[in-house]
């Protein structure tokens, strides 16, 4: 019996030594994360210190805390301290971030932080109020952005800058600053006399500014001959200025040399003894203008403006061939063309392209404007002529006739065309409205032994930019009067289409004595929609159409 109870004391100490080890550790698990405060919002200018405070911030356990900050781009921490101060030197429009701890909890807390920006002010302008014609000016400025401290002493910001100067007469200056310098200087040189208001301003990075006005007085030199100001102007045009002399009422006379080679001329000087400067320039270069001005038969002074004059590129006013009918193999075909260039004392040289590889130069003689050259074509074909006329300073404009000329060979039988008819409305259907002069010329027939034919054509709806050129041939026939042919082709070089001609010959019995002409265009990369077809058989304003009996 004694035992049992002896037991059953032990037992009930056991019991009570695990209850209180269990209220033990339920205790220190019972810990309370603390309180964050963080306050704000908080506001003042970049550069000016900031007081950012933890009141209201607590630990419900009354443990001690910690804290840190977490300011934009980084974190500082405090320590126990319940105030951090803290300065930004540029503007700043963000919430920061309080992290309270009492060593095994957290808190954070967030508050709006925004610090204004600081316009600079200048703080020093020096230079000369007075100086002479084309005398440098030298305006130095100092400023400075940020904030004069009592305790810290001057804090400058990180802003960057940018100095302007507008120099009142037209003339503006730039210049941008980094961070911290606070020191810029403007030169300026002056083309007349006066009095002139200068205004410099200093801009900061946040679009603050500090503006500043500067007076000079700009004094003339006083020389006796004054020509005028320098001027610019494109060759064939005329260059015209005005001067005088300093001494307006006593007699002089004067001469000017325009400096292209023309020699010196008399100058008629006006009452007040004024004068004009009038002169073309032929050619492109730059000119010394010289007055010089006498008084009794001394040289009494003189005055150089400078002129420069641009070249300025021909322009080829016409190019026509000699035939816009296709013509035989071997025949002679010439062109003749007008240009014009106000540089009349430049050279020009002419290159014509045959459209057969062959190429033929022209030396053209100063002064003249016509150039007439031939060719003979050698090889059947339809063919596009190019001119190109450049003057010696290397300035150029090219023309290309507006038909094509078309070379066959009489001796198989073949259809040869080449001309122009008048597009109708509905046959262009990308714009159905469209009316417009469309040139064509073509080539094609079976040679000896071959299944298909070969050849080319050539097709151009001028108004819409459209240029049609065949690769291949896939077959040709020919009735009396009438022929038709398909093949396939690209447009400006592009594409995959597809096409078929139909065409009459006037001339030959049952053709009504009309040579007509019918494109169809297809685009075989998109369903064979159509590109253009001028629907029926269109008369030839021009040119002419010719079945070939081999």
């Amino acid at each position: 019996m004694f035992i049992q109870k002896k037991k059953r004391v032990i037992c009930i100490g056991m019991m009570l030594v695990l209850t209180a080890f269990v209220g033990m550790a339920t205790n220190v698990s019972a810990n309370q994360p603390p309180v964050a405060e963080a306050n704000g919002p908080y506001i003042t200018y970049e550069c000016q210190e900031i007081l950012l405070d933890t009141i209201g911030s607590y630990d419900p356990d009354g443990d001690p805390l910690t804290n840190r900050w977490y300011l934009g781009e980084y974190w500082v921490d405090n320590y126990n301290n319940p105030d951090l101060t803290w300065a930004w030197f540029d503007d700043f429009n963000e919430e920061v971030l309080l992290e309270i701890s009492d060593g095994q909890a957290t808190a954070m807390d967030s508050a709006m932080v925004t610090i204004l920006n600081v316009d600079p002010v200048i703080s020093s302008v020096t230079g000369p109020t007075e100086i002479t014609l084309e005398e440098e000016l030298i305006i130095n400025v100092v400023f400075f952005d940020g904030f004069d401290d009592p305790i810290r002493g001057i804090i400058a910001s990180s802003d960057t800058f940018t100095a302007y100067f507008d120099w009142g007469d037209g003339i503006f200056d730039s210049y941008p600053l980094g961070t911290q310098e606070f020191t810029i200087s403007g030169a300026h040189v002056y083309v007349a006399a006066g009095e002139y208001m200068i205004t410099i301003i200093i801009t900061d990075d946040d679009g603050g500014q500090a503006v500043y006005y500067w007076y000079v007085t700009v004094f003339g030199n006083e020389q006796p001959v004054d020509a005028g100001q320098d001027a610019e102007l494109n060759e064939g045009s005329e260059f015209m200025g005005a001067g005088f002399l300093a001494d307006d009422s006593g007699s002089y006379s004067a001469q000017v040399d325009y400096g292209d080679g023309t020699g010196v001329q008399e100058l008629l000087l006006n009452p007040g003894n004024t004068f004009a400067l009038q002169h073309i320039y032929g050619d492109n270069g730059l000119y010394s203008v010289v007055v010089t001005a006498y008084n009794e038969g001394e040289e009494w002074g003189s005055d150089e403006v400078m002129v420069t004059v641009y070249n300025v590129a021909p322009t080829i006013e016409s190019l026509t061939g000699s035939s816009t009918d296709p013509i035989p193999l071997n025949s002679l075909y010439t062109i003749n063309s007008l240009f014009s260039d106000p540089g009349y004392l430049d050279t020009h040289i002419a290159t014509v392209d045959w459209g057969d590889g062959q190429t033929t130069p022209v030396n053209v003689a100063v002064g003249t404007y016509e150039i007439t050259t031939s060719h003979v074509y050698s090889t059947a074909g339809v063919y596009q002529i190019t001119l190109t006329v450049t003057d010696d300073d290397g300035d150029s404009d090219t023309k290309i006739l507006e038909y094509y000329v078309v070379v066959y060979n009489p001796g198989m039988g073949f259809v040869t065309g080449g001309g122009w008819i008048v597009a109708q409305p509905g046959s262009y259907p990308a714009d159905q409205s469209y009316t417009g002069k469309a040139t064509f010329g073509f080539v094609s027939k079976y040679k000896k032994g071959q299944t298909t034919p070969e050849g080319n054509t050539e097709f151009q709806l001028h108004g819409a930019s459209l240029n049609f050129h065949s690769h291949t041939y896939e077959w040709l026939v020919v009735a009396g009067s009438l022929a038709m042919y398909k093949g396939t082709g690209t447009i400006n070089g592009e594409g995959n289409y597809g096409f078929l001609v139909t065409i009459r010959d006037g001339q030959i019995s049952g053709g009504g004595g009309i040579d007509t002409f019918r494109i169809k265009i297809w685009d075989m990369n998109n369903g064979d929609l159509i590109v253009f077809d001028n629907n029926e058989d269109s008369a030839l304003s021009g040119g002419q159409i010719t079945i070939h009996k081999g």
